[in-house]
């Protein structure tokens, strides 16, 4: 497997890896990340036509990007078994939490990012079985925000739950002090990224605001600057403290033998 493969190299980020085998923990998360990687394919089917072929190809952009959130949750949490080497109740249960929310959200992140590749405004048309529809309605277009944002905010939650969960275990654990750095900032970075997703929330709020008098059209405008320097405000944090962690790293390799 590619976990195997993985962990056949030693860790060169300054944090000792606690576990070198494949545990019955990891082994169940890789058969479920592999099923939900097999509904984005299978949900596909073969074109029969050159137009339905060129009509697929424009999903594979909603594929490539739904893919590599999918590789991104799975490397993540395999740094995080590697590092801590964890399976009590507690790292057990919230792993579940993490797959149930990977396989129940894969298809609507992936019809999410193909509406917003092909049309960022959601103002699309298709033709169906009863005529031509829109893709998205506009009464629905704030249940799209919060679906997304559920589920976003449920996968960093629960990365925030997990080293939380490690940084209590720490005496146990035996961490040094980078280790223990690392383990605080991590809590913290994926807390920050976990507030990206609620702000979400917020966006839908916006779309629900009646902007039928000037009025309202201006507090709309004011939600929507507002929830601009909020997304600001919580990427810029996260690149601070990307390029704090990224300092500290260096000076603690650094002063190893």
């Amino acid at each position: 497997m590619l976990r195997e493969g993985l962990m056949k190299h030693e860790p060169v980020d300054g944090f000792r890896w606690r576990s070198h085998e494949v545990s019955r923990i990891e082994g169940f998360s890789d058969a479920v990340f592999g099923f939900a990687v097999t509904l984005l394919i299978v949900s596909l089917e073969v074109p029969r036509t050159s137009a339905e072929l060129l009509e697929t190809m424009r999903g594979f952009g909603s594929f490539v990007v739904t893919f590599v959130a999918l590789a991104s949750i799975w490397h993540a949490q395999y740094t995080f078994f590697r590092r801590y080497g964890l399976e009590d109740r507690v790292t057990v249960l919230l792993n579940l939490v993490l797959l149930f929310t990977v396989l129940f959200f894969v298809y609507p992140l992936k019809f999410l990012f193909g509406v917003l590749l092909t049309d960022v405004h959601m103002h699309g048309m298709i033709e169906t079985a009863h005529g031509l529809v829109r893709v998205v309605l506009p009464e629905h277009r704030k249940w799209i925000f919060i679906i997304f944002a559920t589920g976003y905010t449920a996968v960093f939650g629960v990365f925030t739950a997990l080293y939380h969960h490690a940084y209590r275990q720490r005496g146990k654990l035996e961490l040094n002090e980078f280790e223990l750095y690392e383990t605080k900032h991590s809590v913290r970075r994926m807390l920050i990224t976990m507030f990206v997703g609620i702000a979400y929330f917020a966006v839908a709020l916006t779309e629900s605001l009646p902007e039928r008098t000037p009025e309202e059209k201006r507090i709309a405008v004011i939600v929507s600057v507002a929830m601009f320097l909020v997304f600001a405000g919580l990427i810029g944090a996260i690149v601070r403290m990307a390029r704090a962690r990224r300092r500290v790293r260096k000076e603690w390799l650094a002063s190893q033998p």
